[in-house]
């Protein structure tokens, strides 16, 4: 193999190890304090709604 090849192969699976151990770990999930039920904006011309957005 030529020196290009070994160091690709290296940083390749050095990429896909890091990110399954951050996977793993839980680092970058969403964040767990969100308000998901908080709807901005306007219920636009939605007919029967009412003008409520939920």
């Amino acid at each position: 193999m030529t020196p290009f090849r070994i160091l690709f192969l290296i940083v390749g699976l050095s990429a896909i190890a890091g990110a399954t151990w951050l996977g793993y770990y839980g680092i970058g999930r969403d964040s767990s304090d969100l308000d998901r039920s908080v709807r901005a904006g306007s219920a636009g011309r939605v007919i029967g709604s009412g003008g409520q957005i939920k």
